[in-house]
């Protein structure tokens, strides 16, 4: 069993970071952005905008994909190296950084539970956690 090449978790995850901010961005702004208003609205909130936000958005993505690579790297001694192993750590990180949040947030009536949104955000990351894992190979 190889170690962790921390170096290739890097470069993964600012891959798959590319391609998750890319894929965040196409999900909040432009198919789900007229339900996030509404939503905020009935909150008595408006939806925060400018750099700052967007930045924090950004950054929050690239750790995430760093993170997620990193799980696909620790799980792939026993799953085996692959896009298997791959869709099995996006379909983890997925699970615990949006499912379950999702639930939590909709139980305690703060948001609303949005199944289409859930459902793009499953194929955002199982598409940006493939992208890293792509790049990443053993340390030797």
């Amino acid at each position: 069993m190889g170690k962790i090449n921390p170096s290739r978790v890097i470069l993964g995850g600012i891959v798959g970071g590319i391609v998750i901010n890319i894929l965040e961005y196409l999900i909040h702004e432009v198919v789900l952005k007229s339900q996030h208003v509404d939503t905020m609205k009935a909150l008595g909130k408006t939806m925060p905008e400018g750099g700052s936000t967007i930045v924090v958005w950004m950054v929050y993505g690239f750790l995430w994909a760093i993170a997620s690579v990193w799980l696909y790297a620790a799980i792939r001694p026993r799953f085996g190296p692959g896009a298997k192993t791959a869709i099995c750590a996006g379909i983890t990180a997925w699970f615990f950084s949006c499912l379950l949040p999702g639930i939590a947030m909709w139980n305690m009536t703060v948001m609303p539970f949005s199944p289409l949104e859930h459902v793009l955000e499953l194929v955002a990351m199982v598409c940006a956690v493939l992208a890293g894992a792509a790049i990443y190979k053993e340390a030797a």
